[in-house]
């Protein structure tokens, strides 16, 4: 029982790490292996299915979980249709298999952790300045999937300057592998009381941002930055500052409908504030839809393959999760909300790393879309996994000495 138990979370590793790599090359890999990016989600979907039937007989809160699913899965159909519903709910796997696996994943991420930072940070690295000097062929690639058209890497242009995705699909994908693998290096070499090379990986990822042109990344890498060297009780109160304030500030802008603009916005976080979040509140029709939500397959990736005339991208976990869920999502917000600034009371090295990768990932879920974004997704499902999980077991995780 032992042994099979160590096999479980050998394939648990493999299988987050396959994802990993296929998220960190989908550029290159899927341009001549086009199926490819269905194999870590396949292993995804068996390991979380394995999982619940083990949790299911056991805790009353998965049979919950999953008649509540199931319900959502029939008023997206009702509201939208049979395969936008079931694509809706395909896209929260990768959170789910993270959220699941939380306890078994956190071990293998946060500690002995730096050669699988640094071969993804470099990975980046090349990807950007090799796009950034010659330009790649699989930028702005198409290919039809089960007659869908898929786009190999975005091309996109930003005040006249390209979103450089490097190997990735998407430049928001290479920022966000550049920050989280900087932030893990970056806590290692601090410790290791390396400074010079503390500083030349965050000056390298300041630049690899810089030529993604993500402007919200860029700003949390330079919290990031300071927090490093901060203790970790300032830590604690900076990072659930920062997030209790977008959280509010999220809910105020996407119940602010009456303020939307219409006009041509360019900077990218001013069109999120006055036409994306207040936008997406607009898909929902009716009292009854404002109150329940529209079910899986209402907002994000669905519409633009299923309803291009509702397409709308969310950019934001609140938004994304209200559309779907309506006041419930404001219900699982505020009990996540309690739960992490009430996390963190007994603080150590660990803990203080765990509050700085969160709030990267956490800013990232807010200002893009945690559920939808590859790499906030994983890692995202395993910290709100490790938050939300039982005092004792987390507390065993994040600090060794614990008694």
């Amino acid at each position: 029982m032992i042994k099979f138990k160590i096999k479980i979370d050998e394939l648990v590793w493999f299988t987050f790490h396959l994802f990993i790599f296929v998220k960190a090359f989908t550029g290159p890999l899927t341009l001549y292996l086009a199926y490819i990016r269905f194999a870590p989600i396949a292993l995804m979907i068996l390991l979380v299915g394995y999982k619940l039937c083990i949790l299911i007989p056991k805790k009353l809160s998965y049979i919950l979980l999953m008649v509540f699913l199931s319900i959502y899965v029939l008023i997206g159909i009702n509201n939208n249709s049979l395969v936008s519903s079931v694509f809706g709910i395909y896209i929260f796997i990768p959170f789910l298999f993270a959220f699941l696996y939380s306890t078994e994943l956190y071990q293998r991420i946060f500690v002995n952790n730096f050669k699988f930072n640094l071969f993804y940070f470099l990975s980046c690295a090349v990807g950007i300045l090799y796009v950034n000097q010659f330009g790649a062929e699989w930028i702005g690639a198409e290919q039809e999937i089960a007659g869908v058209t898929k786009v190999v890497s975005r091309d996109w242009i930003s005040d006249g300057m390209m979103r450089n995705p490097g190997f990735t699909g998407t430049s928001v994908s290479s920022a966000t592998l550049v920050i989280i693998t900087c932030t893990f290096l970056g806590y290692t070499l601090l410790e290791k009381r390396r400074f010079i090379s503390l500083l030349v990986i965050f000056a390298v990822s300041a630049y690899l941002i810089y030529l993604t042109t993500t402007k919200t990344t860029m700003v949390t890498l330079g919290f990031v930055f300071i927090l490093i060297f901060c203790s970790a009780f300032i830590t604690k109160y900076i990072v659930k500052t920062i997030f209790l304030f977008l959280t509010l500030f999220s809910y105020y802008c996407m119940f602010n409908i009456s303020n939307v603009s219409t006009g041509m916005l360019t900077n990218t976080m001013l069109i999120r504030m006055y036409q994306t979040w207040p936008n997406a509140m607009l898909l929902l029709e009716t009292p009854l839809q404002y109150f329940f939500g529209k079910g899986f397959g209402s907002i994000g990736v669905p519409t633009y393959y299923f309803t291009p005339a509702l397409a709308n991208s969310a950019d934001n976990m609140y938004v994304y999760l209200y559309v779907i869920f309506g006041v419930f999502s404001i219900l699982f917000s505020f009990f996540f909300m309690m739960k992490f600034l009430s996390f963190g009371l007994t603080l150590s090295k660990t803990t203080k790393q765990f509050l700085i990768i969160s709030l990267v990932i956490l800013t990232g879920g807010i200002t893009s879309n945690l559920f939808e974004a590859s790499f906030y997704s994983v890692y995202g499902g395993v910290i709100i996994g490790m938050i939300v999980s039982e005092k004792k077991e987390r507390d065993i995780k994040l600090n060794p000495n614990y008694q």
